[in-house]
């Protein structure tokens, strides 16, 4: 058997009803393949857009099998729209650990995340120093008043 790794980009608007990466899976357990890693990365930027896509749902799937079934997998991407892009690349061992990718993306989560509370923590305050002298100015016209 041979190790392979597949990844394949879905349009980000029609990934949420697209059963792909699960009929993916269910075809490598068919064909008596052994599956090492299967991961739902989520949504990326594109280097260029694809068909008017400028993000794309990633999917990444590590599994061994024997050449001969590797057309079986290969023919769930040919007449699905859905799809991006695909690859397949033979690998030389095994890979069962976290990827990069999805180690870079989670990152990339996270920053995200820390800046927009960031952002917003920063417009709150600036919303109460307004109120501030909303009210400041206020009690300054009220005593001229007097």
């Amino acid at each position: 058997m041979n190790h392979y790794e597949l990844v394949f980009i879905v349009n980000p608007q029609l990934s949420k009803n697209s059963k792909l990466f699960d009929k993916c899976k269910e075809q490598i357990t068919s064909i008596k393949g052994i599956l090492h890693r299967a991961e739902d990365i989520g949504l990326r930027d594109l280097a260029y857009q694809i068909d008017d896509c400028s993000k794309g749902h990633y999917f990444l799937l590590n599994f061994d099998c024997l050449p001969n079934h590797l057309n079986e997998i290969e023919s769930l991407f040919k007449f699905d729209e859905t799809i991006l892009r695909s690859s397949i690349v033979k690998k030389r061992r095994a890979e069962t650990e976290t990827s990069a990718l999805m180690s870079q993306t989670k990152d990339i989560q996270v920053n995200t995340e820390k800046t927009l509370s960031e952002e917003t923590k920063i417009e709150e305050k600036a919303e109460t120093k307004s109120e501030e002298k909303n009210e400041n100015t206020e009690l300054s016209d009220s005593k001229e008043e007097k």
